[in-house]
């Protein structure tokens, strides 16, 4: 607790509590451990799981991933309380993560490989003619968005530019497929915009891709990426894109 205070006053000093991070720490060191020793250990998130195998797994290797841009997501050194140093081999998702992550640890360099999101393209292909995508009979052009209802998916940029297209006299609707803890204030903002016809949280779909399929542009504004799967899928399904120009969209 007294570590997790630690990381408190000094947030609350930056001017960024992250909520998550500190709750990832304790949740970490109260998980349940195993006496046993594995040959390896994987932590596919950064956080709790990378903390969680750093310290309390004993394995004769250690790996972990990192997905997302290290310095923009917020992390640190002293957050993560060095604990990539305890790490046999670190896998990051695109060039661009990889570089931002030596920036904090560059004695990691020789352990540490770029390993691409697995898109299987035929998956993709066979099941973007499954199920009916969208079923409002809207007939005009429409805008897409996958991704969580999260601060980093930039959505309240997107509500912004919506409003921006209608006073311009732009027909059109948006939709975004995804759940997330920003659902309750983006629904206000759409609100206040008047935008409850035009920008649609259509929520979580088990199935997106006849979404893709069927739309005229997909559009991710994100603040920053790892490498956005959501992307790649828009591209093997040919969809025109408009990405926002951040970490992991270049690539």
């Amino acid at each position: 607790m007294l570590c997790s205070k630690t990381h408190l006053f000094r947030m609350i000093r930056q001017g960024r509590v992250q909520k998550d991070k500190l709750l990832w720490k304790i949740l970490s060191d109260g998980a349940d451990f195993f006496a046993e020793e594995y040959d390896m250990a994987v932590a596919y998130l950064e956080g709790g799981s990378t903390y969680y195998v750093a310290n309390h797994v004993n394995a004769r290797k250690k790996v972990a991933f990192v997905h997302t841009d290290y310095n923009m997501a917020g992390y640190n050194r002293f957050l993560d309380s060095d604990c990539y140093r305890k790490i046999d081999h670190i896998f990051t998702v695109s060039d661009e993560v990889k570089s931002v992550f030596l920036n904090f640890y560059p004695e990691c360099s020789n352990r540490i490989s770029v390993f691409h999101n697995l898109v299987n393209r035929d998956r993709i292909l066979q099941k973007s003619m499954d199920g009916n995508g969208f079923s409002d009979g809207y007939e005009g052009f429409r805008i897409l968005t996958v991704g969580r209802l999260t601060v980093p998916k930039a959505l309240d940029v997107s509500i912004r530019a919506m409003k921006r297209l209608k006073d311009h006299g732009v027909k059109a609707k948006w939709y975004v497929l995804g759940e997330g803890d920003q659902r309750e204030f983006l629904e206000n903002l759409i609100s206040q915009l008047n935008l409850q016809e035009d920008f649609l949280l259509l929520g979580n779909q088990p199935n997106p891709y006849p979404y893709f399929k069927q739309a005229d542009l997909y559009v991710h504004c994100s603040r920053y990426e790892g490498k956005s799967i959501a992307i790649q899928e828009a591209q093997i399904l040919g969809c025109p894109i408009l990405v926002s120009d951040c970490s992991g969209n270049r690539e």
